[in-house]
């Protein structure tokens, strides 16, 4: 296939409305090709490996091969799309209900924290569209609310491909860890019931200009197995703090430990979630991270990211592999599902959030 140019990624102010200031401490993430992946590069592999069990961080390189090029243009899609869904009145974006996190995971329905004197958004406020609404066969007659139905068509095909995406980073990880082939896929799949969601956030800019205190996503790790971010303006931030994943995400790290991820264009940020840090035993990274205002004048505009997950299927035991790399026994105290630990850990994000949301700005 021929190689793609920057020339087809879009650099335009509508996604960049300003440059990343310089001077601000940047953390030094690896550049994964996505063809070199698709090809069976070896040594890209064994990259991802080393990254995996490293920060848990790095950017994808989806410049060079169609199905990165194609993921790229769906979420330039979807940010120009989120412009004018996320523009409804508050009423209606509140009438999609948010399942409960016993029982969805937050895999569906819209959520704000923190609103101004107006009753409008004015921290964070996000949009979950549920995988399993559309291909798990277990709800057949779901439908979007009104202010989302016009964008079905593109929330599923992003849906399908990141999936293909995940399941790529997934069975090199197989490989990577000599473990029966199908460990990790077989409990990825599209039409399973896993809490799979694409999430469209939208970070709306301070009115008086003055970055907001406490930062609108709060530090945490994510409760997935492999994310996909694309995001456009500066705001994620990583810790290079010892990553002890058992400490509660309430204990704040130094403030001098958070790092920036300036956005790449052409690139999607991917990280691995705390399923994968679990069934590996501890051997691969979750990285603890949160998001800020956008720096500088990049602050002056909303910021808008698309995030797209892998969670495992929902019965699916979070137990240790068999893999020789990978140390005897289980991380988690009890024998839980995917579902059952998925609970517990969201009801703290949420904990988390809600308590960002009661604070001063």
């Amino acid at each position: 296939m021929a190689t793609v140019t920057m020339t087809e990624i879009d650099t335009s102010s509508k996604f960049f409305p300003e440059p990343f200031p310089e001077g601000l401490p940047v953390i030094d993430l690896a550049r994964i090709s996505l063809a070199k992946l698709l090809d069976g590069d070896d040594k890209e592999s064994s990259t991802l490996f080393e990254v995996c069990k490293d920060k848990g961080f790095c950017y994808l390189d989806l410049r060079t091969h169609e199905k990165g090029v194609r993921l790229t243009k769906q979420a330039e899609q979807m940010h120009q799309a989120a412009k004018k869904f996320f523009g409804a009145p508050i009423e209606e974006k509140r009438k999609f209900n948010t399942r409960p996190p016993e029982t969805g995971l937050l895999d569906r329905g819209y959520r704000e924290t923190g609103c101004d004197a107006e009753g409008n958004p004015n921290k964070m406020e996000m949009v979950n569209i549920a995988q399993s609404d559309f291909f798990s066969g277990e709800e057949p007659d779901y439908q979007l609310p009104p202010f989302l139905a016009p964008y079905e068509d593109l929330f599923k095909s992003i849906m399908r491909d990141a999936n293909e995406i995940h399941n790529v980073i997934l069975t090199i990880l197989e490989k990577q860890l000599q473990i029966q082939p199908g460990t990790f896929t077989s409990i990825h799949k599209l039409t399973q019931n896993s809490g799979d969601f694409v999430r469209v956030l939208n970070y709306p800019a301070p009115k008086d200009g003055i970055p907001l205190k406490d930062p609108p996503t709060p530090p945490h790790r994510d409760a997935v197995s492999v994310a996909l971010l694309f995001t456009w303006q500066g705001g994620l931030q990583i810790t290079n703090a010892p990553n002890e994943y058992k400490r509660l995400d309430t204990e704040l790290d130094p403030e001098e430990s958070w790092f920036y991820v300036p956005p790449i264009p052409g690139h999607v940020i991917m990280n691995l979630g705390d399923a994968m840090h679990i069934m590996t035993n501890g051997l691969l990274n979750s990285g603890k991270h949160r998001v800020v205002t956008p720096p500088g004048p990049q602050g002056r505009y909303q910021r808008l990211s698309v995030l797209l997950v892998a969670r495992p299927w929902a019965d699916a035991k979070l137990r240790t592999v068999d893999s020789p790399l990978v140390r005897p026994g289980q991380y988690l105290d009890q024998d839980l599902t995917a579902r059952e630990w998925g609970r517990e850990k969201v009801l703290r994000i949420i904990g988390l959030a809600d308590k960002a949301k009661s604070g001063k700005n």
